[in-house]
């Protein structure tokens, strides 16, 4: 089973992250299709970086003749803070990023290729037969050629689980076709990656932010979602919880999608090449006593009654939920 994955790439802290992809995908993966810009998607100018960062280090050796990479130096308009609108500045650059890879992917591809529409930092793992046949079993019953394969997330560090799962669209050419604009595989991506119920496998893995604290900080301020502060981006990574934007006026309580925890790697939640190398991989950016600044940085959220009654409040939406859906 062969299939395509076209994906967006940032700047050369992204590699180790790019190589590792490469390396999970390297049975399954017919090309890797990277769409790069010249400008961050907060309207820096930036430069081209994946052509070199591919052909200098020659643990890329093996996967070269599968790269196509697309380009374009077209700026991108800075995020203008006065608007409320200011997700969708960023998003409508990266959607019409990504879209370049539309006419090169429909003019090489049959109708009923299977493409992943993934980021640098996602990747798909078909190592087991049991995740082979259960990929195989999606496609083989799918009628309209958009498959969401769940997936596995880790931010900050490639054991650092955030257990807020979401989706990897795997489409067919075909739908790649049909979603015409300059935006339009953008939208594909876009519009189907929230959040989705987990297979019996796990197919794909997100390796977000698993950087050096420099690096956190730099991928934050390109990407295109602007507004979080450094001391934010510090803060989360302190109490190892999603950054708390006060732009968004986001406010942090004990749901467990908010926080991330660090966890044993096992063949049920994360891939054997990166079990072998999480010494290598590691990025320490995780303050090791997260555990212990938490309830000394929110007092507030960490006493008795505060859980007692978070607890009841979440189980009252449950039974709420129940009698409406009975």
């Amino acid at each position: 089973m062969k299939i395509v994955d076209t994906f967006l790439f940032s700047e050369p802290y992204e590699k180790e992250v790019l190589l590792t992809k490469m390396i999970l995908g390297n049975q399954h993966i017919a090309e890797w299709i990277v769409v790069e810009g010249a400008y961050t998607f907060q309207g820096e100018y930036k430069g081209l970086h994946a052509q070199n960062v591919i052909d200098a280090d020659e643990r890329f050796a093996t996967f070269r003749s599968r790269v196509k990479i697309i380009t374009t130096t077209a700026p991108n308009p800075p995020l203008d803070y006065t608007r409320k609108d200011i997700d969708t500045q960023g998003m409508d650059s990266e959607r019409r990023q990504r879209s370049l890879a539309r006419e090169y992917i429909i003019n090489k591809y049959a109708d009923d290729v299977w493409v992943l529409l993934s980021d640098s930092d996602e990747m798909i793992d078909l190592d087991e037969s049991e995740k082979q046949e259960l990929l195989q079993q999606k496609i083989a019953t799918n009628r309209d050629g958009l498959i969401l394969i769940p997936r596995r997330r880790f931010w900050y560090d490639f054991d650092n689980l955030w257990n807020a799962v979401r989706a990897t669209p795997l489409v067919t050419v075909a739908r790649i076709r049909a979603a015409t604009g300059d935006m339009g595989l953008g939208f594909l991506r876009s519009d189907h990656i929230g959040h989705t119920e987990e297979w019996p496998h796990r197919l794909v893995f997100e390796y977000s932010y698993c950087y050096d604290y420099e690096n956190v900080l730099r991928k934050f301020r390109t990407f295109p979602h602007g507004g979080m502060t450094e001391a934010e981006i510090a803060q989360s990574m302190r109490c190892n919880h999603i950054p708390i934007s006060a732009f968004r006026k986001m406010k942090l309580d004990l749901h467990k999608p908010l926080w991330m925890e660090k966890v044993a790697l096992t063949p049920q939640n994360s891939p054997r090449y990166v079990r072998e190398n999480l010494a290598q991989l590691r990025t320490n950016s995780i303050d090791p006593n997260y555990r212990e600044n938490r309830p000394a940085d929110y007092p507030n959220l960490f006493t008795p009654q505060h859980k007692a009654l978070f607890f009841l409040k979440q189980t009252a939406k449950k039974i709420k939920k129940a009698v409406l859906l009975s």
